[in-house]
């Protein structure tokens, strides 16, 4: 594999302008609705195994970048059963501290 060809998901990130965790999230996403529209849209990465390094190639760039435009955003976006999952497993946790 030519690295050069390669990006990792942080330079993946500055690069469409988003952060890693919301990179994070909608590989997520693509994994628990394989057949949705949106998650038909993200490029596939490469890793060579179950805890490495994922690397898209260079040219998947522009296709983040599409996708980021493309969703729907707030909080009944398509994102929302994903991000606002994680958000009330946090304050259920917080809420079990306070006691």
């Amino acid at each position: 594999m030519e690295y050069k060809e390669y990006v990792r998901i942080e330079e993946l990130a500055m690069l469409a302008g988003v952060s890693v965790k919301a990179i994070n999230y909608w590989y997520w996403f693509k994994k628990k609705f394989p057949e949705n529209e949106y998650a038909q849209m993200l490029p596939d990465y490469i890793q060579q195994g179950g805890r490495q390094t994922r690397y898209w190639k260079r040219e998947d760039v522009w296709k983040i970048i599409t996708f980021k435009q493309a969703i729907p955003r707030g909080r009944n976006g398509i994102m929302g059963e994903i991000t606002h999952k994680l958000y009330v497993k946090k304050e259920k946790y917080r809420d079990d501290e306070d006691e």
